[in-house]
C-alpha cells in the first residue's frame, strides 16, 4: 500500500472544502480541483431566488457558524460567500485549481492515482497523487429528460438552474415540470410575472413546514432521537427503537398520522389538488422539502395551475401528457434536479452503478478502489455536518486510528444496507445515497468507528428529546487540529 502524503480533492462545495481543510490540518499535502471559477459547488450559481430551504443552523459547519447578520434562511449568494470565507480562513483557498476539469482517474500499480485534467482553454495535463477524494457530490449536472418532439417546440426549454431572471417570463405562458424545491421556487416566482403558470408533476410530496403551526421550530420535533426512532427502523436499530416498535407500534403510527393532520391543517393541500398519496414517514425519504408557503397560496388563488401527469412529448405549441391533455406554453422550465457525472471515474465504479445508484461502505469507500474515498454521497437534512463527519472519519482512517474491515465484510455490509433501503424507501435513482432523517443514526456509526462518543447531549432526556444540530459536534472538528501532533 502506498504511503499517503499527497491527496487530490475533487470539488469545492462544502464537502470538498471540509475534506481539504481536515486533511490539511492532519498533515496531508492537498490540492483541490474545481471545474468552475468559484467555490461553493451548486451554491456558486443558481436560479433566481435560489437559496437554502432549511434554517441556517442546520447547514452551517459545526465549528464555523454562519454570520449573525445572515437571515434565518440565507440566499445562495450568502452561502457562496460563507463557503469562500471558510476556505480562506482555514487556508485551503490557495490550494484550489479553478477552471480545471478532471477527465480521467487512472490507478497505478502501486495503488496511487494519476489524474488527467484540462483547463478552461482545453489544455490537457496529468499529475500523480497518493490518494483521491471525490467530493463532487450527488448533484452534478442539470437533468432535463429526453422527450420526443423537443426540436418541434417553438418556445424555450431550460433547466431551473438557468432561470436567472423573472424578466424572461413576463407575459408568457409557462410550464414548470417537477415538484421539488427548485420547481416550486421557480413556479412561485414566475407566477408573479407570467401570463399563466402550469405546474406539471408525477407525484406530490408532503411539505415540511419550517415552523409547525407557524410557531414551533420543526427541528425541535423531527431532528430528535425520538422522532428518528419512530421512523421505519434503521438498518441496525438500537434497543430503544426496538422496544418502541415491538411494544408501542401505535405510537409510531399515531405520531406520523398526527404529523399529516397538522400539515393538512397548515397547507391547503386538498384544495390545491396536491395531497400526497404516500405516507409521510415514507415520502420524507424522497427529498428535502421545506417549500415556501406562498407557493400554496398562489395555487389556491389560481395563479399556479396544478396538473398531475406524465409528459408524453413536446408539440409545436406546448407539451402533451400521457392522458392526452395538451398544455399550451411558450416556456418549459424543468425543475427535475441533477444527475451525477460518472464519466471521469474508474470503470470499476461505473460497473457498480445500479438503478438506484452506487452503494458504498459507510457511503464513503468502494471496496475495490483502494486509496480513494467518496465524500458527499450521503444525503441528509444537514449535508454540511454529515460531510464533515465523513471527512473526520476518513482522516482517522488514514492516520491508522482504525482499520477497514476485510473486503468480504464491507461487501456484506453494503448488501445489508442495500436490502434495508430497498425494503421501504421510494425507488429513486439516488436511493443509494439517501439517509435523510436517519442521519443521527448514521453519524453514530461514523463516530463509533473512530472511537468517539456518539451521544453529544448532557443527559438521557436531552439525548432523546432535544434536537441534534451541527453545533453538537463542534468538539469533534476542533479536536482534529491535534491529530497531526
Amino acid at each position: 500500500m502506498t504511503i499517503i502524503k499527497t491527496i487530490a480533492v475533487i470539488g469545492t462545495g462544502v464537502t470538498g472544502l471540509g475534506a481539504a481543510r481536515l486533511l490539511t490540518q492532519a498533515g496531508f499535502n492537498c490540492e483541490i480541483f474545481e471545474k468552475g471559477d468559484k467555490v461553493g459547488g451548486q451554491w456558486a450559481a443558481g436560479y433566481h431566488t435560489y437559496g437554502l430551504q432549511t434554517p441556517k443552523s442546520l447547514y452551517e459547519i459545526p465549528d464555523y457558524p454562519m454570520p449573525e447578520a445572515y437571515p434565518r434562511v440565507p440566499s445562495g449568494a450568502e452561502l457562496q460567500a460563507y463557503f469562500e470565507n471558510y476556505a480562506k480562513d482555514f487556508n485551503v483557498f490557495d490550494k484550489i485549481r479553478f477552471n480545471t476539469e478532471i477527465t480521467q482517474l487512472k490507478q497505478n500499480k502501486n495503488e496511487s492515482w494519476t489524474l488527467h485534467f484540462k483547463d478552461k482553454a482545453g489544455k490537457t495535463s496529468s499529475q500523480q497523487y497518493d490518494f483521491v477524494v471525490v467530493a463532487s457530490g450527488i448533484y452534478f449536472e442539470p437533468f432535463i429528460p429526453d422527450l420526443p418532439g423537443k426540436t418541434k417546440f417553438k418556445g424555450e426549454i431550460l433547466h431551473s438552474s438557468h432561470y436567472s431572471s423573472p424578466a424572461s417570463v413576463i407575459g408568457k405562458k409557462v410550464a414548470v415540470v417537477g415538484f421539488g424545491k427548485s420547481a416550486l421556487d421557480v413556479a412561485g416566482d414566475a407566477a408573479k410575472f407570467a401570463k399563466n403558470v402550469t405546474l406539471v408533476f408525477r407525484k406530490a410530496h408532503w411539505p415540511i413546514p419550517m415552523d409547525v403551526l407557524d410557531f414551533l421550530d420543526v427541528r425541535r420535533i423531527y431532528l430528535t432521537r425520538l422522532a428518528c426512532a419512530l421512523l421505519p427502523s434503521y438498518q441496525r436499530p438500537q434497543s430503544g427503537t426496538k422496544l418502541l416498535h415491538s411494544y408501542l407500534p401505535w405510537l409510531a403510527k399515531g405520531f406520523w398520522h398526527f404529523t399529516e393532520a397538522v400539515i393538512k391543517f397548515q397547507y391547503p393541500l386538498k384544495a390545491c389538488g396536491v395531497l400526497p398519496e404516500e405516507a409521510i414517514e415514507i415520502d420524507i425519504f424522497n427529498l428535502d422539502f421545506l417549500p415556501r408557503k406562498e407557493v400554496y397560496q398562489l395555487m389556491r388563488q389560481g395563479k399556479i395551475e396544478n396538473r398531475q401527469g406524465q409528459i408524453k412529448a413536446f408539440t409545436e405549441t406546448g407539451i402533451q401528457l400521457e392522458n392526452g391533455d395538451h398544455i399550451g406554453c411558450d416556456t418549459v422550465i424543468f425543475g427535475t434536479g441533477y444527475q451525477t457525472n460518472y464519466s471521469f471515474l474508474p470503470e470499476v465504479f461505473k460497473k457498480s452503478k445500479e438503478d438506484d445508484g452506487v452503494y458504498l461502505y459507510r457511503h464513503i469507500i468502494h471496496p475495490d478502489l483502494p486509496n480513494m474515498a467518496f465524500i458527499g454521497r450521503a444525503a441528509t437534512f444537514s449535508n454540511s455536518l454529515t460531510s464533515h463527519l465523513a471527512s473526520v472519519w476518513l482522516v482517522n482512517l488514514l492516520k491508522g486510528k482504525f482499520q477497514l474491515p476485510a473486503r468480504e465484510e464491507m461487501l456484506a455490509e453494503i448488501q445489508a444496507i442495500k436490502d434495508w433501503k430497498r425494503s421501504f424507501m421510494p425507488a429513486l435513482s439516488s436511493r443509494a445515497t439517501v439517509i435523510k432523517l436517519h442521519m443521527t443514526h448514521f453519524h453514530d456509526e461514523l463516530l463509533r468507528d473512530f472511537g468517539a462518543n456518539p451521544y453529544r447531549k448532557k443527559n438521557v432526556f436531552a439525548e432523546w428529546l432535544t434536537d441534534y444540530r451541527p453545533a453538537d459536534y463542534r468538539e469533534i472538528l476542533t479536536d482534529m487540529a491535534k491529530i497531526s501532533e
